[in-house]
């Protein structure tokens, strides 16, 4: 049996999207509101234009929200060896190390995959129906997953 590894990772597109356009829109409203003080030699009258300082702030924000997605991705993955499937779905637990010879059955319940150890424990592997993945990459771990009822 060869070795099989997922890497699965979650929101990485967002994040990239997030974290750039927090940061072009602190930049450019920053130097928005520069030009406008220099202009008025740094008298800013409140209330007043807000869309500088507001601009700013969904910027931050944004950058700030981005750190979300920078979580989800990391290290979320399935192996598969000769002796062991060893995988972690949710970045906040440890990594879960079941000997191959412990599993009873894997089973597929809506786009969850689930399986049973011989103490008759139930637990996720994965919801593919959560992670972002190619469909040819989400069959290949379904099916790879699948196998081990056969052995």
């Amino acid at each position: 049996m060869q070795e099989m590894k997922y890497t699965i990772k979650k929101g990485s597109g967002k994040m990239r999207i997030l974290i750039l356009t927090g940061f072009f829109l602190v930049i450019a409203f920053s130097y928005q509101l520069l030009i406008f003080l220099q202009v008025h030699d740094f008298v800013y009258q409140f209330p007043g234009d807000w869309d500088k300082p507001m601009g700013i702030i969904v910027g931050l924000f944004l950058i700030f929200r981005s750190l979300k997605f920078t979580k989800e991705s990391k290290d979320l993955f399935i192996e598969i060896d000769e002796e062991y499937l060893v995988y972690r779905t949710n970045e906040l637990e440890a990594k879960h190390k079941i000997p191959l010879m412990n599993i009873e059955r894997i089973y597929k319940e809506k786009g969850k995959i689930c399986l049973v150890t011989k103490d008759l424990i139930t637990m996720n592997v994965v919801d593919l129906d959560e992670v972002r993945l190619v469909d040819e990459t989400k069959n290949l771990i379904k099916k790879s997953l699948m196998d081990l009822n056969t052995k």
